[in-house]
């Protein structure tokens, strides 16, 4: 049986989405986990907005190193 192990956090199904397409691009297959359903309470309280990106655990050093990529791109590597 496959392991999937949580890459990161994130606060919206938007985000969460935009990463899972960035790293199946990348070939590392990724599964989303919300704490609720978004449909049933689509706020950001309390952390009902978190969504887990998980991926297979031989992948999460390919995983961790596309996504650090990812956000130093897109300017979330520590600027503002």
């Amino acid at each position: 049986m496959e392991k999937w192990v949580k890459l990161t956090v994130v606060w919206g199904e938007t985000e969460a989405q935009i990463l899972k397409g960035f790293l199946e691009g990348e070939g590392i297959r990724v599964q989303l986990r919300y704490h609720v359903p978004p449909s049933v309470y689509p706020l950001t309280v309390d952390g009902l907005a978190e969504v887990q990106l998980l991926v297979p655990e031989e992948d999460l050093a390919a995983a961790q190193e596309a996504l650090a990529a990812f956000r130093s791109c897109a300017g979330e590597g520590g600027e503002g």
